[in-house]
């Protein structure tokens, strides 16, 4: 097992860089024994113990100051593939999965767009994707078996006899174990279809209300400061042999590289935050607009967009967090959260250069926080690259969020205060507070990211 003092020198646990960490020490197990030894030996790892993967949460859940961090990569092997199943290690990375069933014939039953994220890390937190028919918008709903060393250093293996622990776990965001085994549940390999279209904001409303409910994927690509929008469904098809995947893989790349890069490049060569803003938000449809049309979309395989993000350069990448609302509303909401973007870039002259996002995703009331337990949501993704006002932003975002009957997501939501944890997630929070105070007694995984949201 390698393992590194580190004193006060810090170093990042998240994708952006911006959550440092002081542990006392970094340590890189090879093997179950060393997991059980790390939870036990508080002498020589101290509190709090948090497992990290590829550090691909924005926000400070992985943080382990004066503490331990371990670093589960060593933990990558592909242990069983199986025809509605494949058995991992909790450090293995998802693109590396996808690809591994790809090359079989299978895939996962969710679809996964960011693939520099581990196995054990989706297994147990709140993460969303676009969905159609026949794929989930939550990986980790798609887990049927995991083993974990508990807070009081013993093994457990569930398994799909147990669901009410597999739905507990499903949402429990390391504070309950550490993972080092995860079994997916896996189907025979489909294509999706995309169409896109651009509209007026304006317009959205009966757009959305002529989408049908038959499964189809829905994501919406907003500019608040231009009034447009982008409407985007996705349905599941058999594939065939007319398959262009570059194109979903360059348009991947260019969302996640040359879009951040663009509002970087503009932040410098435009100082008012306003006309930049407003010229980024026109580019940024255009661009989109023109690549529907010069590049129609085929038939397209999961593993052409599940892209490796840790390949991006530093200076392509952006930051964003997430809210959760009813979808029957949505589009009320959409209109309201524009609103709210140009009153506060009046008032505060901030305004996000990146557009936002929003995905459909179907009821599932398979973990204990889930988001979508009690329907369908869409959820609002925030994109920005940052920089000066970007967190007193998402101080009165979180309000209006809130107020508005939004639900967070623990680990995705930036800047979250209790009251706002406890508005969006209700009694099932205080269930896993009271749950976690029985499993964990001696508070050994949990951290000041956590403790004021779940104790």
């Amino acid at each position: 097992m390698e393992a590194t003092m580190n004193g006060r020198k810090g170093i990042s646990v998240n994708w952006e860089g911006s959550a440092i960490c002081r542990p006392m020490i970094v340590v890189k197990p090879e093997r179950i024994s060393e997991l059980i030894d790390i939870i036990n030996n508080e002498k020589k790892y101290p509190t709090p113990v948090r497992a990290v993967g590829f550090q691909h949460s924005m926000t400070r859940c992985a943080v382990a100051d004066g503490g331990t961090i371990v670093d589960m990569r060593n933990f990558d092997r592909i242990l069983e593939f199986g025809q509605r199943h494949v058995r991992v290690q909790a450090g293995i990375r998802i693109h590396d999965l996808v690809k591994a069933l790809d090359n079989r014939g299978l895939q996962l039953c969710a679809c996964p767009e960011f693939g520099d994220i581990s196995a054990g890390s989706v297994a147990c937190t709140s993460n969303r994707y676009i969905s159609s028919q026949g794929i989930l918008g939550q990986l980790s709903s798609t887990v049927v078996g995991m083993k974990l060393v508990t807070p009081l250093g013993t093994k457990l293996n569930l398994t799909a006899k147990q669901p009410d622990m597999l739905n507990i776990m499903r949402s429990s965001f390391g504070l309950l174990g550490i993972l080092y085994e995860v079994t997916f549940a896996v189907r025979d390999k489909i294509g999706f279809v995309v169409e896109r279209r651009q509209m007026d904001i304006d317009d959205l409303s009966l757009a959305m209300a002529g989408l049908k409910s038959d499964g189809t994927g829905v994501r919406l690509t907003l500019y608040p400061f231009s009034g447009k929008a982008q409407l985007e469904t996705r349905r599941s098809v058999k594939l065939g042999t007319e398959t262009r995947q570059w194109i979903p893989t360059l348009r991947a790349w260019g969302w996640n590289c040359w879009v951040p890069f663009v509002a970087q490049l503009l932040k410098r060569l435009i100082p008012s935050s306003r006309l930049r803003g407003k010229q980024l938000d026109i580019l940024l449809f255009q661009a989109q607009k023109t690549f529907a049309r010069l590049f129609p979309d085929r038939t397209t395989e999961m593993s052409a967009v599940c892209l490796p993000s840790s390949r991006l350069p530093k200076w392509g990448r952006c930051t964003y967090t997430t809210w959760a609302f009813p979808a029957d509303d949505f589009s009320i909401l959409a209109e309201k959260y524009v609103a709210f973007c140009r009153q506060y870039e009046r008032e505060h002259r901030f305004r996000c250069d990146l557009p936002t996002k929003a995905v459909l995703v179907p009821k599932d009331p398979a973990s204990l926080l889930s988001y979508a337990a009690d329907g369908d949501v869409y959820t609002l993704d925030v994109f920005c690259s940052g920089g000066k006002g970007w967190e007193d932003f998402l101080i009165d975002l979180n309000q209006f969020c809130s107020a508005n009957g939004g639900v967070p997501l623990l680990n995705q939501t930036k800047l979250l205060s209790q009251r706002q944890a406890v508005m969006g997630l209700g009694r099932k929070l205080v269930t896993f507070k009271r749950l976690r105070r029985t499993v964990d007694r001696q508070n050994r995984l949990s951290n000041t990211f956590y403790q004021p949201l779940v104790g």
